[in-house]
């Protein structure tokens, strides 16, 4: 943005009108953009008058006007045009907006390319940095949510700097996590990769690439969605693109300074709403019918309490203030004892301060800038600390060669990522698992050793007794479920942290022939290197011995690119085209150590473990390319664009190992070339484009060759085995095998109406891949189980919408946009002989996402209740419902609708922002749900008990079994309403089943500009001051005691809820100035 405040500042001229022959004044002020930086360039002028100048540098401005003039008018190109009041004022300060209607006039495209936005024959979407440095995410992925028509942002519920799933115009690919786009920083591919995220037995998500970026350092976030304006990239295009630029050094008098703070604190979002009448305890009877719940009353019945899980459900008798034995022997009143969120999750807060110098002239300039986050998490004893330092210089030497160079360095560390699904370190689980009687803080046990079972000499003093027999210093648990995990223990002795070090750099340089022919080169690189440590701590419940593993990984990947580019007019036709070449090298190193047991107790490292293994990987692949760009213009008017691009792989077969990826495309800007059009029609275009695309990534390394590993020894000698063979489960490799293509057409519509007051971006897309690579089954005589084969087909079709808006212009600003899109996608074909395809399933194991032929992606499947022929439900003799035992569709883990309303509100030095994010058309399969029914926590598992509300059921029975159904209506006593609901979630799954459509409140702000003449005396240029806040409250919502969003992984496994981490809001301030 700075550079295009500096070259556009240089191109407009000094529109001076004749001084008049009567008294004049002179009036001074600052102007800013919305983020408190000055703005060069900007045009002042005396409103019904030629009379006007330019800020400079600073912001700074000066203009004499006549005595009778009553309204100054500022204008900049992207900006909105403000018109305001003189007065009586001698000072004037203005902050400036960009106004979404006023397309830039170039924009950043593929290769780094400016193109005018005029030509563009696709949909591009340009965000401004600003939107992401106040109201925070450590993640930029989930700060694009609600911004862009088109984009699909699902926010894991992982934890801070958690990973997110940027999904562009639906998914590519059937298999696998390959459907997020390319990122691309100032010109470099960037590597996204998540190297760990929970599956169905739990884990931690370790976070992926865009948590490396410090916000601070982004000037723009341009989407390429359509696949016409991101194919240049060919073979890593089929997700679309999002290019990152930077802030770049300004030409500038003396050294500028930046600085921004910003404080936010982190709360959890509590969701629940379960029942705080009935604590620990169970159902006691001979039989269903006479089952009554039972509580422990003396030391006596702890044994069966501990045994029969009593001290993790909810099916006790009712409060009734009486006493009750708990799980370590002591005795308690049995009541409701508050709530355990409150104890155990504490507020998080996150510190971000930044501050970066520029500086230059016309021939060179710089930025520097360094951010350090602070950030404590709000599950005690976790957090996530970044230090990113950044430095870009530009330098012009003559008149014709230009160096451009940019190093980013960021280095991560993360303290005890929280696991989730069924991980058995998922203290979140625990906590969401006890009963109203029992106090989280009982269970802190050693003060020297959170969560560790006390001394003998501190158990002696409290009066406490340890059932399962632990010695001090191993878990202290409250069942005889081993993996039922003290959350304190969880929190302060296991460990799950990572650090990672990584340098994005960059350097380019373009040498100008002519006027109209240019050469130019860059290299770019992304290294990065991981570590990770993970402890099972000696003691813990399910493996008292104790377990460790560490291990590092390195990636590296180097581009090297040249261009020789031609712009030249021919009267009324311009030609631009350019030509060049591309060299990728990618490599990957890691290596592990993993023990088991430890020699010296409680003395966790490798070294000291009683069992060791080591592990060691390495791979490598690279992609040579060519590629070509020409754009024909007539009278700027009428656009046609073709590009081609041909990449070949080093991981495919020598004979199929290049491929071409085309493009054309056209745009018509009817309202330049057609008259007599009506005079509120400010602009109008219309564009049309095709091309193909594909994805690099969806064929691995070593995939279409047999690679081979030392086996084990044999007389003292290895054997060597295919390291792919997996004992006849692997899969073979397939030397036929390609990259899948997808094929896309698009059409669209951009009008700007009543002076760009009003704007209408409206796209139409379907796009089709082709020759997904799915894993088909073969003979185990093979000595395999599978191989990968091209065979997979989806398409996608659907509409993008922008309505953007100034409905109130002036000294009170209104800006407001509107988007929306409708994605509509399907599976078109699979392996021969099959129409499903299995992803995953939650940890209840009764329902899993599948794709299936005919369906749109990512249908969730399950268990449904049987029913007779007439439809009606089928009960057992006791009131349970019954499963016939096959999965059929219950869902759609995808939401097919999305959005974001944007308004912003400025009134002289106040601005109000706030961001409304939307999306439906998307289910969630809550198994979270399912085992809190099972435990007796949710509100329906009140029906039915003594006291309450009775269960009545009403459907048939097969008493006998031979499929003849009778009538059955029964109202089920407390022991039967109990079997009820724990067999629901087992044999019903479609009662757990939720709408996913939500609209959120996603980011609010309020913030004052200080006036010039509070700073006049002061260094400083600019300040602002604001209030900021993230996810701060859900408006709508259709699924009971959880986020909408709430799925524990970036997968294509969409629509699955387990014991993620709660949702979160953020609130706090955010202190800007410039020096």
């Amino acid at each position: 943005m700075k550079q295009r405040y500096q070259v556009l500042g240089l191109l407009l001229f000094l529109a001076l009108g004749s001084f008049q022959a009567f008294a004049q004044r002179t009036i001074t002020g600052t102007i800013s953009d919305t983020g408190g930086l000055p703005m060069p360039g900007v045009n002042v002028i005396v409103k019904g008058t030629s009379s006007g100048t330019t800020s400079d540098a600073n912001g700074r401005y000066s203009i004499d006007v006549p005595a009778d003039a009553t309204t100054l008018v500022f204008s900049f190109i992207g900006y909105s045009t403000y018109e305001v009041e003189i007065g009586s004022r001698t000072t004037i300060d203005r902050t400036m907006q960009e106004d979404v209607q006023q397309l830039s006039e170039v924009v950043v495209t593929a290769l780094g390319v400016e193109r005018s936005t005029r030509a563009l024959q696709s949909s591009v979407t340009t965000v401004s940095g600003d939107n992401f440095t106040q109201a925070r995410e450590n993640s930029l992925g989930n700060a694009l949510a609600g911004r862009v028509a088109g984009v699909n942002v699902s926010k894991v519920s992982s934890g801070p700097a958690g990973s997110s799933r940027v999904v562009i115009r639906g998914a590519k690919s059937l298999g696998g996590t390959l459907n997020q786009p390319l990122y691309v920083v100032d010109g470099v591919p960037m590597t996204n990769n998540n190297f760990g995220q929970s599956g169905v037995w739990g884990g931690a998500d370790q976070g992926d690439g865009m948590n490396s970026i410090n916000p601070d350092d982004i000037e723009t976030m341009t989407v390429l969605k359509g696949a016409s304006s991101a194919a240049l990239y060919g073979s890593r295009a089929a997700n679309g693109v999002i290019l990152i630029t930077t802030k770049k050094g300004t030409n500038r008098k003396g050294i500028g300074i930046e600085f921004n703070s910003n404080l936010v604190f982190e709360s959890v979002n509590n969701l629940t709403d379960f029942q705080k009448s009935y604590g620990s305890g169970g159902m006691v009877g001979s039989t269903l019918q006479n089952r009554v719940a039972t509580k422990a009353t003396s030391a006596a019945d702890i044994d069966n309490a501990w045994n029969s899980g009593w001290y993790t459900q909810g099916w006790g008798p009712k409060f009734d203030g009486s006493s009750v034995v708990q799980w370590d022997g002591k005795t308690r009143k049995y009541e409701y004892s508050g709530d355990n969120w409150d104890r155990y999750y504490q507020t998080g807060s996150a510190w971000t301060n930044s501050i970066a110098l520029t500086g230059g002239n016309e021939k060179q300039n710089f930025r520097f800038s360094v951010a350090d986050l602070r950030s404590d998490g709000v599950i005690p004893n976790s957090g996530y600390d970044r230090l990113n330092l950044a430095l870009s210089a530009n330098s012009k030497f003559g008149e014709k060669l230009t160096l451009v160079t940019s190093v980013l360095y960021s280095s991560e560390k993360a303290k005890n990522r929280p696991n989730v699904s069924d991980s058995p370190g998922n203290g979140i689980q625990s906590i969401y698992t006890y009963p109203g009687d029992v106090n989280v803080n009982d269970l802190r046990g050693d003060p020297n050793k959170l969560g560790a079972v006390p001394s003998l000499a501190d158990q002696a003093a409290s009066g406490i007794s340890i059932h399962d027999g632990k010695a001090p210093g191993e878990e202290y648990q409250l069942s005889s479920n081993l993996w039922g995990q003290n959350p304190w223990w969880s929190a302060y002795q296991f460990q799950n942290s990572d650090t990672r070090d990584r340098i994005i750099a960059t350097g380019a340089l373009r040498y100008d022939i002519t006027d109209f022919l240019y050469i130019s080169g860059k290299i770019g690189q992304d290294w990065s290197t991981s570590r990770y440590t993970r402890l099972t701590p000696q003691g813990t419940g399910y493996q008292r011995g104790g377990s460790m593993s560490e291990g590092e990984r390195r990636v590296r990947e180097v581009n090297l690119e040249y261009m020789i580019g031609f712009d030249k007019a021919f009267g009324k036709f311009n030609v631009n085209a350019f030509f060049g070449g591309n060299r990728m090298r990618n490599s990957s190193e890691t290596i592990a150590a993993n023990g088991n047991g430890f020699n010296v107790p409680f003395f966790a490292a490798i070294n000291n473990a009683q069992q060791r293994n080591f592990g060691y990987g390495f791979s490598e692949y690279g992609i040579n390319s060519i590629f070509a760009s020409a754009e024909v213009s007539y009278n700027n008017y009428l656009f046609l664009t073709a590009t081609w691009r041909r990449d070949w792989f080093s991981v495919l077969n020598p004979s199929i190992n290049n491929i071409d990826y085309p493009s054309i495309g056209a745009a018509f800007a009817f309202t330049d070339a057609l008259s007599g059009l009506p005079s509120w029609l400010s602009f109008g275009k219309v564009r049309a484009s095709w091309a193909q695309v594909g994805n690099a990534n969806s064929v691995g390394a070593y995939a279409t060759n047999p690679t081979f590993s030392l086996g084990n020894p044999h007389l003292s000698r290895p054997l060597a085995t295919y390291s792919s063979a997996g004992g006849n489960n692997g899969t073979l490799p397939n030397p036929g095998l390609i990259p899948y293509t997808s094929t896309e057409i698009e059409f669209g519509l951009d009008v700007r109406l009543f002076q760009n007051r009003v704007g209408l971006d409206i796209a139409y897309y379907s796009q089709k891949t082709t020759d997904d690579i799915l894993a088909a089954g073969i003979s185990r005589a093979s000595g395999f189980g599978f191989t990968s084969v091209n065979v997979g087909e989806i398409t996608n079709k659907g509409i993008e919408f922008l309505l953007t808006g100034t409905p109130v212009k002036g000294d009170l600003t209104w800006n407001v946009s509107l988007n929306f899109a409708k994605n509509n996608n399907k599976v078109e074909s699979l392996i021969e002989g099959q129409d499903r395809l299995f992803v995953e399933e939650p940890r209840t194991r009764t329902a899993a996402v599948y794709q299936m032929v005919g369906q749109p992606f990512g249908m969730i499947l399950g268990l449904r209740q049987m029913t007779s022929p007439d439809g009606q439900l089928v009960y057992d003799a006791d009131g349970a419902p019954l499963t016939d035992n096959t999965y059929q569709i219950l869902g759609n883990g995808v939401a097919d609708f999305t959005g974001g309303l944007n308004n912003e509100l400025l009134f002289k030095q106040f601005s109000l922002s706030f961001l409304i994010d939307f999306k439906s058309g998307g289910d969630i399969y809550s198994g979270t749900n399912v085992r809190m029914t099972q435990s007796g926590y949710t509100q329906r598992t009140l029906q039915g008990r003594e006291g309450e509300a009775p269960l009545v059921v009403t459907g048939v029975t097969d008493s006998d079994g031979d499929g003849n159904y009778e009538p059955f209506t029964k109202t089920l006593t407390p022991g039967e309403a109990q079997n009820y609901w724990s067999q629901l979630g087992d044999r019903a799954q479609e009662n757990f089943m939720y709408d996913a459509s939500f609209i959120k409140l996603r980011q609010l702000t309020f913030g004052y500009s200080f006036p010039k003449s509070m700073l006049s005396k002061t260094p400083i240029q600019t300040l602002s001051l604001s209030f900021v806040g993230r996810n701060l409250a859900i408006l709508f919502k259709n699924v009971d005691n959880i986020d909408p969003e709430a799925g524990y992984s970036s997968s294509n496994a969409q629509g699955l809820d387990y014991f993620g981490m709660p949702a979160t809001r953020s609130y706090g301030f955010n202190l800007r100035a410039t020096f």
